[in-house]
């Protein structure tokens, strides 16, 4: 079985490629939604944030304080950077599992940072999906309801897509003229190819 990593920057519509491989079958591991599922259940993971963000990191009920954390690293490049030391870490443990369950030819690591943390031996090949930048603002804001200044500060902590594109193996374009589908059945067969040797 081989392990692919899908990434692209924030509103490029990896997500939705990510669940039409789903749809064809391809196990799909989401790394964000790991991250805040591990976030409240890993107990070794839970401790070391509370030690680096202080107390206030969960609510009395017990969950993550997200408007807090964010809050703080966001603004902060070494709080975010200790963050994502502590997250990262539990999140490709928690992959390696999930992976030894699987049985497909291939399968899909779905994250926004593969290449800006220099995973990109961990995997068969990246898949990246790109988008104009103006495109990905406007998806942001119209789903997220983020201001343009949001949307660069959270930009601004991913590769420019160029640089993502020219690291890619393979890429997917997302810009509302080239059509998904065919794209994504292409590559599907490419990779069913390359399991079969």
């Amino acid at each position: 079985m081989q392990h692919y990593a899908l990434t692209g920057n924030i509103g490029s519509g990896k997500t939705t490629v990510a669940r039409e491989f789903a749809r064809l079958g391809v196990p799909v591991y989401y790394a964000d939604a790991a991250a805040r599922r591990l976030m409240t259940e890993d107990a070794q993971l839970r401790a070391d944030l509370t030690a680096a963000f202080g107390p206030g990191t969960y609510l009395p009920d017990g969950q993550l304080d997200r408007a807090r954390l964010a809050a703080e690293v966001f603004q902060n490049d070494a709080a975010l950077e200790q963050l994502n030391g502590l997250v990262h870490p539990a999140v490709h443990r928690d992959a390696a599992r999930w992976r030894t369950t699987q049985n497909a030819p291939y399968t899909l690591y779905e994250a926004a940072i593969v290449l800006e943390l220099g995973r990109q031996a961990d995997f068969a090949g990246v898949i990246v999906v790109v988008a104009p930048e103006a495109i990905r603002r406007q998806r942001v804001m119209a789903r997220d309801g983020a201001s343009a200044e949001q949307f660069a500060a959270r930009a601004a902590k991913q590769w420019p897509d160029d640089k993502k594109s020219a690291a890619a193996d393979f890429r997917i374009l997302n810009d509302g003229h080239h059509l998904l589908l065919p794209q994504i059945l292409t590559l599907h067969q490419q990779l069913l190819d390359r399991a079969a040797g």
